[in-house]
């Protein structure tokens, strides 16, 4: 009987680490994936604010450049920052679970 108890014991601790290494991968996976929401709602919202720029541009009368318009450069980098920090993100969220397999 007492082989039988060291037996359960060990595989009882062995059971433990696996769960909690899983709860904890799935911690921050949630973690992950809530920061991406909200950084793909931070991108819809300034495109919202792009097409708002853009279309107080219309009529074009001249040659206006869109280019040279401070505010729309600014918008257009911090898109693309952001969509970068959402693919970092993304990848780490693929990663997670995968390190000790």
């Amino acid at each position: 009987m007492g082989k039988f108890l060291d037996d359960f014991s060990c595989w009882l601790e062995d059971a433990s680490r696996v769960l909690s290494k899983e709860a904890g991968d799935l911690t921050m996976k949630g973690k992950l994936k809530i920061e991406i929401f909200e950084l793909k709602r931070q991108v819809q919202e300034l495109f919202k604010e792009l097409g708002q720029h853009f279309y107080s541009f219309f009529p074009l009368k001249g040659n206006e450049d869109f280019k040279s318009n401070q505010k729309i450069k600014h918008l257009v980098q911090k898109i693309r920052r952001i969509k970068n920090e959402i693919r970092k993100k993304e990848i780490e969220y693929r990663t997670i679970g995968q390190k000790n397999k």
